[in-house]
């Protein structure tokens, strides 16, 4: 992604009533992206101008950054808006604010840090190399980074590399040749040593543009290498940010319905004169008010230091499960129409369906919370 051009913002409030702004702008981006199966790169280049991809970065590397609250709500903001895009938001904000909280002795990742301030992209993390059985699930990790003078040289090919048309660097799981532990570096996505082949066409999050990218003798400086437990998947962090992202995909359907969007009934009735709609209505909000207190509760105790691994993993399992509620009383209130691919309805439907493949799996959080009851102090 070339870098942008990127107006300054003072605070967490400038840079998220900007993304409020851009919302309606956003979701019609995302409407045509997503009908077209392509990654809304207008949608990403509003984005870095707003002052999102510097939002988590330090200040001392030309970052604003912002608490945890506000990073959330940035995330549950632009998904309530696109859900696919809103998933870019999570995977940056999840490692751009862990990756540069420490560059001490790093020239590497610091310029890294100062490149992505300045608008040259966002920053995920790249693992699988599966369709299926994902390297947390115990799938192979096959990349490998080739001793070089000054570095290693990766050689890989990655699938489900979220947002990779926006990105200017990326954490690339590999394993050294001659060593057979998995490491993480901090990878530079270089037009001149790698590809990207358009391979994303599924279900939902389509704008998410997951697409695979191969890694053809990309260079890492020695300083690149990264600490594991800097990427690890079972960090709260994670979890709680793509609870975020649930909570924002329930807050765009159900502004399909707050909003006045819904048809006025048979004989001119207006929806609130019919009972059947107040429930389903009642009933949508009634979930929406609980995924909003668990994500707002969980990041006061991430805050404190005391939401643990398994605690998070629940947020997000118990967040997914009541925004899917959520979508399907908005949906019922619709009626058939919101089956329609031409209604605004079935995205939310189908990126919030897709979402739910998102590590850490439903049973992986049940077991982990089961084993934190039931292990003795």
């Amino acid at each position: 992604m070339a870098p942008a051009t990127v107006a300054r913002n003072r605070s967490a409030t400038d840079t998220l009533e900007r993304v409020t702004e851009l919302s309606p702008t956003l979701f019609d981006l995302g409407t045509r992206a997503d009908a077209e199966n392509r990654f809304p790169d207008e949608s990403m280049r509003l984005l870095v101008e707003a002052g999102v991809a510097r939002a988590p970065l330090p200040r001392a590397l030309g970052g604003d950054e912002l608490d945890a609250r506000a990073l959330v709500a940035l995330v549950s903001t632009v998904s309530a808006a696109d859900p696919g895009l809103g998933l870019v938001v999570a995977m940056h904000v999840v490692h751009a604010r862990r990756v540069f909280l420490d560059v001490a002795g790093s020239t590497a990742v610091a310029e890294a840090a100062r490149a992505v301030a300045a608008g040259s992209g966002f920053v995920s993390s790249l693992v699988s190399e599966n369709r299926s059985i994902a390297p947390a699930r115990g799938g192979a990790v096959l990349a490998r980074a080739v001793p070089t003078a000054g570095g290693w040289r990766v050689h890989t090919r990655k699938r489900y590399a979220t947002g990779v048309r926006a990105l200017s660097h990326a954490v690339v799981a590999a394993t050294v040749d001659g060593d057979d532990t998995l490491k993480h570096f901090l990878v530079p996505i270089d037009p001149a040593t790698t590809s990207i082949e358009k391979t994303w066409d599924v279900l939902g999050l389509r704008t998410s543009g997951s697409d695979d990218i191969v890694f053809d003798g990309t260079f890492v400086p020695t300083d690149a290498l990264l600490p594991p437990e800097l990427v690890s998947q079972s960090s709260p962090w994670w979890s709680l940010v793509l609870a975020g992202l649930y909570r924002g995909i329930a807050e765009g359907a159900f502004r399909l319905i707050a909003d006045g969007g819904l048809p006025t009934q048979a004989g001119g009735v207006h929806p609130v004169e019919v009972p059947r709609v107040r429930r389903y209505v009642g009933e949508a909000a009634l979930s929406l008010t609980t995924v909003r207190s668990l994500v707002d509760t969980a990041i006061g105790r991430h805050t404190e230091g005391v939401l643990t691994s398994a605690e998070g993993a629940a947020v997000k399992l118990a967040a997914h499960r009541a925004a899917t509620e959520v979508l399907d009383q908005v949906g019922r209130a619709f009626g058939t129409a919101s089956v329609w691919q031409s209604h605004a309805w079935q995205r939310y439907f189908r990126d919030l369906r897709v979402g739910a493949h998102n590590s850490p799996s439903e049973d992986v959080a049940l077991d982990d919370l089961a084993r934190q009851i039931l292990s003795p102090s």
